[in-house]
């Protein structure tokens, strides 16, 4: 495959070992810069050149879809690849892989940042540590990254990639950055930016897709309405219409419908709030008519969207209308405007009421004036002058530049305060930690006349991302109307999480719904459930909040079927295990462990360089926690738990347990019935610690960071245990598994006498032994 100069620079500083800030023209090929260097390392095999793991974040999930889509077909038809590297989607309405296991994902970067905090928007509170493990060994694109919220998302992002300097290769992507957001960006992250100068700017005006295409600009004095769409469609085959708001697209499309003036135009609607599978149909939909195969020279088609339309869609159109935005917005919804080569395109643009989502209605003076300049920009561009990617850059730099430098002064001086909140939240102290991840982030909403029916598996109901302002505004006015509660369902409820800490593996995750009395009740809610009286769905239009009605049918839904396998939901997969003694199941992590080491040297030699530690001291500290972890469960109570357990169960015996055989279908009864089994994680480092002294001396940070892992590998946050004694035979149990590492950690039978019965840890314990965050 023939790459363009530009991707080849990407690839060689990549592989060269420094990570990129990339702007480029859109539909230049972005995407294909950033994946090259990962499935060329992937092709070739050698884990130590470059990561086996990528992890793709976007800013919306439409994107996720269609690169999923987009990267499949690459490497299955344009690439000769040795074996394919398995490609997954991990966004809040296709939770597809929630522990980032596959070789490529596709998040959107609420995923990827909450994974990385410790708390997982895709895994309950237990396992909140596990994911951030693969972002450490991950190549990690950040693409549409001038999209990021400016308050939390932007600020977070960039402080983890500090956090990550030297150990994580990473690249970010834009069209529309401002010279001076690019260059110190760059400084700060020790990244190179591509382009690097002016001469490398203006060679990207050679790409096929820009020298060839012309594109107009046009500033209209009246707002956008259904007439003015119909009138200068007149004449073209497709047109593109761009709302700044939700409301305000079902809006212009239920004009456009009714029009007398419309004919035969099919219109289209493409917003956030649609299921799944009807934004998919309509994403489909879109490409067939909008596509760069399709047809685009017969048939009339008028398509209405929201931002969605901005990034990721490779489409193009005749005509763009789009209501007035900051520059970078409005340049990128111009980007499915004579996208291709030798296409011509006309963009008019109109003047809105007021500025959201961009700027609130009321402060906020730099947003306004940002928009302000974008709008004086094109006023005083000459109609007849198509603008090219150098005249972009020009309007990015008038209209951005001035509030880009203050933003970024403003992040700098805050830097401090946002990093102890980072440390807050990977420390368990969410309430300390802020708006990290979405200042304005996206509250998932469902329909539901019954919600109890659902708590089995609560996040396996269909969700929509309403922005907190949009919900809070419905929410004000459906507790304002008299409407009476109905019949064994809520009218407005938040979902809650038990609070009781789960530590055991095979232990279910217990949830209620609260009613909401208030708007304030709403922030943090992990859920929200609307009654059917206050809401409604359809396929044509969306969720609609001012109105309720129809939905979708929620007893098929929860009516299982031979056809359809079973979902894992969010936080409600199926978990299974068969019994296994102590020295079967370390040998078979150990096993596991070695088969995945080769795929993490890279990042633990680099992590090592970044804190200063003697080489092989991570693999020794991962060996120490998988041969040790579980000691724990050689304590008295356990072992006689599990008895009792298979006994009831008619299972089988072994001579010291570490797994008993659990379905949770089908013992869910009998889990119910018995008492509860005793913890072990904690009560496992407490046991092993004289034997972490003895393996790793005075080496502080690896005790602590060992100490860690084996005491929170259940629970995220687990920071005491119980008093234990270990059963009789516990020591032998455990020198039989001694042979397994004896080439990483140089210990002899007679140390493990050293294994100690254990009492809860004292406060200035725990202070000590547990790594918090930093």
């Amino acid at each position: 495959m023939q790459l363009y100069k530009y991707q080849v620079q990407v690839a060689d500083k990549l592989q060269s070992g420094q990570s990129v800030i990339l702007q480029a023209p859109t539909g230049a090929g972005k995407t294909l810069a950033a994946l090259w260097p990962f499935l060329e390392a992937w092709d070739r095999g050698n884990p130590d050149v470059f990561p086996r793991k990528c992890i793709y974040s976007v800013p919306m999930r439409v994107l996720a879809n269609q690169f999923v889509q987009d990267t499949t077909a690459l490497v299955r038809d344009k690439m000769v690849l040795a074996e394919n590297p398995g490609i997954t989607i991990q966004t809040g309405d296709r939770p597809e892989d929630p522990q980032f296991e596959q070789d490529l994902i596709f998040a959107t970067i609420d995923q990827t940042l909450s994974s990385f905090l410790h708390l997982p928007y895709s895994l309950p509170r237990k396992l909140a540590n596990l994911n951030a493990g693969a972002i450490v060994a991950s190549y990690l694109v950040f693409d549409e990254f001038h999209l990021f919220d400016p308050d939390s998302t932007l600020p977070t992002a960039l402080e983890m990639l500090r956090m990550l300097r030297g150990v994580a290769p990473f690249i970010l992507m834009t069209a529309t950055f401002s010279n001076y957001m690019l260059k110190t960006l760059g400084s700060w992250l020790d990244a190179a930016v591509i382009p690097a100068n002016e001469e490398e700017l203006k060679d990207l005006l050679n790409l096929p897709a820009e020298k060839s295409k012309r594109r107009y600009f046009h500033w209209l004095d009246q707002p956008m309405n259904a007439a003015a769409i119909l009138e200068r469609h007149q004449g073209h085959h497709r047109s593109l219409v761009v709302c700044n708001t939700v409301d305000r697209a079902q809006k212009i499309y239920r004009e456009l419908v009714n029009h007398p003036e419309r004919g035969d135009t099919e219109i289209l609607l493409l917003h956030s709030r649609f299921l799944p599978y009807d934004r998919l149909a309509k994403e489909q939909r879109l490409l067939s008519r909008f596509g760069k195969n399709a047809d685009r020279q017969s048939g009339s088609v008028i398509a209405v969207a929201t931002q969605v339309i901005e990034v990721g869609l490779d489409i193009s159109a005749e005509i763009l209308h789009t209501e007035l935005a900051p520059a970078n917005a409005v340049l990128q919804r111009a980007g499915r405007c004579a996208r291709y080569a030798g296409e011509t395109g006309n963009v008019f643009v109109y003047p809105v009421e007021n500025y959201l989502p961009y700027a609130p209605l009321k402060g906020s003076t730099a947003r306004h004036a940002v928009i302000e300049r974008t709008r004086e920009w094109l006023a005083n561009h000459p109609e007849s002058e198509p603008v090219d990617f150098l005249l972009e850059q020009d309007w990015i730099n008038a209209a951005h530049a001035e509030f880009d430098e203050s933003l970024l002064q403003a992040l700098q001086g805050g830097r401090s305060v946002h990093r102890k909140r980072m440390e807050a939240a990977l420390a368990g102290r969410s309430n300390e930690a802020g708006e990290l991840i979405r200042k304005i982030s996206a509250v998932s909403v469902t329909i539901s006349r019954r919600p109890d029916r659902w708590l089995s598996s609560p996040f396996s109901m269909p969700v929509f991302s309403l922005y907190p302002g949009t919900l809070y505004g419905a929410a004000k006015r459906w507790l304002e109307m008299d409407i009476p509660r109905p019949d064994g369902g809520l009218l407005l409820g938040k979902l809650v999480e038990d609070k009781a800490t789960v530590e055991e593996e095979g232990e279910a995750v217990h949830y209620r719904w609260e009613p909401v009395t208030n708007t304030k009740a709403l922030a943090g809610a992990p859920l929200v459930v609307v009654h059917p009286s206050l809401a409604s769905y359809s396929t044509e239009e969306g969720l609609v909040l001012n109105k309720g009605g129809s939905y979708w049918d929620e007893d098929a839904l929860l009516s299982p079927r031979k056809d359809r396998p079973a979902s894992k939901g969010r936080r409600g997969w199926s978990v299974h295990y068969k019994a296994e003694s102590y020295r079967q199941h370390i040998q078979l992590v150990y096993r596991a462990f070695n088969h995945l080491w080769p795929d993490l040297q890279r990042a633990a030699d680099l992590l090592e360089k970044r804190a200063g530690w003697p080489a092989g001291t991570v693999r020794r500290a991962a060996v120490f926690a998988v041969l040790f972890h579980d000691v724990g469960k050689l304590r008295v109570d356990w072992q006689e738990w599990a008895a009792e357990w298979q006994k009831r169960i008619n299972g089988g015996t072994v001579d010291f347990y570490a797994h008993t055989d659990y379905d949770r279908e089908h013992h869910q009864q009998l889990e119910r019935q018995m008492k509860r089994r005793p913890p072990h994680a904690v009560e496992s480092a407490v046991a092993v610690s004289p034997l972490l002294a003895a393996v790793f001396g005075t080496h502080r940070p690896a005790i602590r960071a060992v100490f860690s892992a084996i005491a929170r590998h259940h629970g995220a946050f687990s920071s005491n245990g119980t008093a234990f004694q270990l059963v009789e035979g516990a020591v032998e149990a455990v020198r039989q598994t001694l042979p397994l590492a004896s080439s990483d950690l140089n210990l002899n039978a007679g140390q493990v006498n050293i294994l100690t019965r254990g009492q809860p840890l004292r406060q200035r314990e725990q202070d000590l032994l547990f790594v918090n965050g930093q």
